[in-house]
This record gives C-alpha cells, structure tokens and sequence, in this order.
C-alpha cells in the first residue's frame, strides 16, 4: 500500500481549525476573507486568525505547518489503536469544511507517531514534525 490522504482534505477546503492539545487547551483557527495587502487592490485574501483573538497576526509559517498536518499523506498500519498511544492522544483537531467536520486523533506510539480519523478504524503512520505542528499553543502563534 502506498501513502494518501487518510482525511480527504486540501488546504483550500479548510474553513476552521480547532485542536485541542493534551493539556486542555483548544485552540481555534478561522480563515477569514480580508482585503489583500496591495493599496488600491480590490481583490481579498484567506487570512487565519486565533477565535479569541481576531486582531492578531499569526506567524503564518506555523500556521502553513498546522494546515499542512491536516492534510498529510500516510501510510496505513495494520495495528490496535490503543497498541499506538492513542489512549492519551498528543492532540485531536476538528476541521471543518463546508462538507461538514472531520476530527482527527494524533498520537505518540513506541516506534512513532500515527493518525486516526474519525470513522475509520484504521491506524496512519505520519511523520513526527506532522503531529508536532498541532501541539501549538495559542500564544506561541502570534506573530513576534
């Protein structure tokens, strides 16, 4: 088997994003429609913004990260979810497109990390960096 897209996503499906980290902590991203940078420009652009806090610019590096999580290839395990760490998950999110919400559940297993989606039993292997991008708090995301 080759590596996919277990979650189905691309990143201009995305409309929110909200994880929630290990410790409790949820965090909120929305792409919001603004008037692109250029003076004089009538055209707009996708910006994220943190919900609780929509007058902060986020470094978008780390933003691009968490986006790009979302929508990884991997590979398929043939494997027991709880044998992979998923009984004290690093981070689920909640992505919502305009099909509806797709909740995703990373975690840290022996050997590596791996990504559940919901409704499918299946167990992904992803990358470290991948999961990594989630475990972002909030206030590291602004902008310096």
């Amino acid at each position: 088997f080759g590596a996919f897209n277990p979650a189905g996503l691309t990143a201009s499906e995305i409309e929110a994003v909200s994880y929630t980290l290990a410790d409790g902590e949820t965090v909120t991203l929305k792409a919001n429609s603004e008037p692109a940078a250029e003076s004089g420009s009538n055209a707009y652009q996708t910006v994220w913004r943190l919900a609780g806090d929509t007058a902060a610019d986020l470094d978008e590096t780390k933003v691009d990260a968490i986006l790009s999580a979302l929508y990884v290839s991997a590979q398929a395990t043939d494997a027991d979810p709880a044998a992979y760490g998923f009984e004290a998950p690093l981070v689920t999110a909640e992505v919502t497109t305009a099909d509806g919400t797709i909740n995703l559940t990373y975690a840290m297993g022996t050997d590596g990390c791996y990504l559940m989606v919901e409704g499918d039993s299946s167990v992904y292997t992803v990358d470290a960096s991948v999961a990594s991008a989630l475990l972002c708090p909030a206030n590291q995301l602004k902008a310096e």
